[in-house]
């Protein structure tokens, strides 16, 4: 299988039937599991794997975008502004792990901002999708899903950077 919603059967969507999702993931398990009579194969941790994938917005969307976008996921579409706030808001985070209490709270607040407004975007592409007014077929340019996912992934970072981990 190359990808989590060939594994499942699944039609590719960012709108994903999780009921659905849940009963397929259960049947290859019982099916596949040693633990419950099955072969040891990968399948048990495939489905594992591509659950946890599907489960997750994020994830479905970079599946989505790898499968389907033209533009890489490495190349930078942020817009210069967001890029700008962003630089601004990892030095108050710098300025936060001296101990500046007003800096911590400063980040915090900036970081609630850009995950609510992120939220609320996809909170709109995932009413599109579910509406059907968006599939994979119909979708022309996946830039602007591009630039959500990126915008993300710079919110995680910056979220991890402010609560002390370290990414290896």
């Amino acid at each position: 299988m190359s990808n989590a919603f060939e594994f499942f059967d699944l039609a590719p969507t960012l709108a994903i039937d999780a009921k659905l999702l849940r009963a397929k993931f259960l049947k290859i398990q019982r099916n596949s599991h040693p633990d419950f009579g099955g072969d040891v194969n990968t399948d048990s941790e495939l489905a594992n794997t591509y659950f946890e994938v599907l489960k997750s917005p994020e994830k479905r969307i970079q599946v989505l975008l790898e499968l389907y976008a033209n533009n890489s996921l490495n190349n930078n579409l942020l817009p210069a502004d967001f890029l700008m706030d962003m630089m601004e808001l990892n030095d108050v985070i710098d300025d936060s792990k001296s101990g500046d209490e007003q800096a911590t709270q400063l980040a915090n607040t900036g970081l609630d901002q850009i995950k609510s407004a992120l939220d609320n975007q996809m909170s709109e592409f995932m009413k599109q999708w579910d509406l059907g007014e968006t599939t994979v077929s119909s979708m022309t340019d996946w830039t602007e899903l591009t630039i959500w996912y990126q915008k993300m992934k710079y919110w995680s970072r910056l979220r991890k950077n402010l609560d002390g981990i370290n990414e290896i």
